[in-house]
């Protein structure tokens, strides 16, 4: 996964975007490289957010879900499929809050959407302004945003600045 290719891309992404990058930091306390991570792995910088129509997605797994059949599997089973019901309606609302035509919305085959990959209701719970301009634009349309609100979701979700990423397991 972490090949020399995705690295010059964070590299080039991270230098072209120091500026903001460095604002949202010094504002969250989250590190830039950390944001340009989550939007390397998610959408490789904006170059694959998802061809698949969000309602589409949604509705489907709402009320679609795949069965395996197995009795043991049944409630893990339901709880994705009560989960993704609960996306649609967040996408309901976010549609309404957003003034997002949902019916040209596209995101990943579950339904998350933008260059973050936020879910409905991540989307409407974590996406903040973060250029100022009254709008709130997760899809490319602004970076600032973009940075802001994958930093919100981390400082919301408990991130302490100087803490580490990760601690070993034992």
């Amino acid at each position: 996964f972490v090949t020399a290719r995705r690295i010059a891309a964070g590299r080039a992404f991270y230098a072209a975007h120091r500026k903001p990058l460095q604002k949202v930091q010094d504002a969250t306390g989250v590190p830039a490289e950390l944001i340009c991570a989550i939007i390397g792995v998610e959408t490789g910088y904006g170059g694959n957010t998802g061809s698949y129509r969000v309602l589409d997605s949604l509705y489907t797994l709402a009320f679609w879900y795949p069965r395996s059949g197995d009795p043991a599997k049944a409630q893990r089973e339901n709880d994705r499929q009560a989960f993704f019901r609960d996306q649609l309606a967040q996408l309901f609302a976010l549609s309404k809050e957003q003034h997002f035509d949902i019916t040209h919305l596209t995101g990943s085959y579950a339904g998350a959407m933008g260059w973050g990959q936020f879910m409905p209701s991540s989307y409407r719970q974590y996406a903040v302004d973060g250029d100022g301009d009254g709008h709130i634009d997760l899809f490319g349309g602004s970076l600032p945003d973009l940075f802001a609100s994958v930093a919100n979701y981390f400082v919301a979700n408990g991130w302490k600045k100087g803490e580490p990423v990760a601690v070993r397991a034992i």
